[in-house]
């Protein structure tokens, strides 16, 4: 593979280095997230591979991997708060709003069943790029540029993702992160006193970034990343402004 953060075989992830990559794997994340939830205005900042979608078929079938979606609440303290039923709508709202966003760029897209329980190695692949998209963010957007990358974006989830374009059917899966919380009342509260003071403390933030892998090599073939994001993920509407501007800059077929 491409990137050689986890050890993984030329053929998939190694489950046995997923396991033991997972303490720094929460770092990165931890990092990644602080890196999109800053800033004022919403920013996209696409990077891609490829012009048009390629199929075997008629037209572009695109799986959508479970997103990796979460609301909270920053409480006045400045915890983070989840919330489990908001997340709960955001997820099958978003996956909607990437269904009709595909049609309308008339890409079929693959949906798993939004209460389907992932099989191992759909979980391995979820697993590995919650490393993988962190580490381009992280590289490819952030101060931390690896020279050996001179720039591209030159990435893969393995070979293996083979075995994943014949069991649905699919010329490319798209693995989606994003996160989103709510100030509280007594945070906008906080907020209000600080600014009266002279001082400004962060509220809620919102953003996330998407990756469109090629299943036929692996390579990752399309990368966008939306900081300080649009929409209201509780609901259909907002799902569909978020959804938009991640996935604005999509390759078509």
């Amino acid at each position: 593979a491409k990137w050689g953060g986890l050890g993984t075989s030329p053929g998939g992830p190694s489950m046995q280095s997923l396991s033991l990559s997972r303490p720094s794997l929460r770092v990165v994340l931890s990092i990644a997230a602080t890196l999109l939830l800053v800033g004022g205005c919403a920013t996209t900042k696409p990077v891609n591979r490829i012009e048009k979608l390629a199929s075997m078929g008629e037209n572009p079938r695109i799986l959508l991997m479970k997103p990796d979606v979460k609301l909270s609440v920053l409480t006045a303290s400045g915890m983070i708060e989840p919330q489990a039923e908001w997340t709960d709508a955001a997820r099958r709202n978003f996956a909607d709003a990437a269904d009709s966003f595909g049609k309308q760029r008339k890409v079929q897209v693959v949906r798993m069943s939004d209460d389907a329980v992932l099989g191992d190695e759909e979980l391995a692949y979820q697993r590995l790029y919650e490393a993988v998209g962190a580490t381009i963010l992280l590289h490819h957007y952030g101060v931390s540029k690896l020279p050996t990358k001179a720039g591209a974006l030159d990435w893969s989830m393995g070979s293996g993702m083979a075995s994943i374009r014949d069991k649905y059917g699919a010329d490319y899966a798209l693995f989606s992160f994003y996160r989103d919380s709510k100030s509280s009342g007594g945070r906008v509260a906080m907020m209000v006193l600080f600014a009266a003071a002279g001082v400004a403390i962060p509220g809620g933030g919102q953003g996330g970034y998407a990756s469109l892998v090629d299943l036929n090599t692996g390579d990752i073939v399309w990368f966008n990343m939306v900081a300080a994001g649009a929409g209201d993920l509780r609901t259909p509407e907002g799902a569909e402004t978020a959804v938009k501007q991640l996935f604005s800059n999509l390759p078509q077929s």
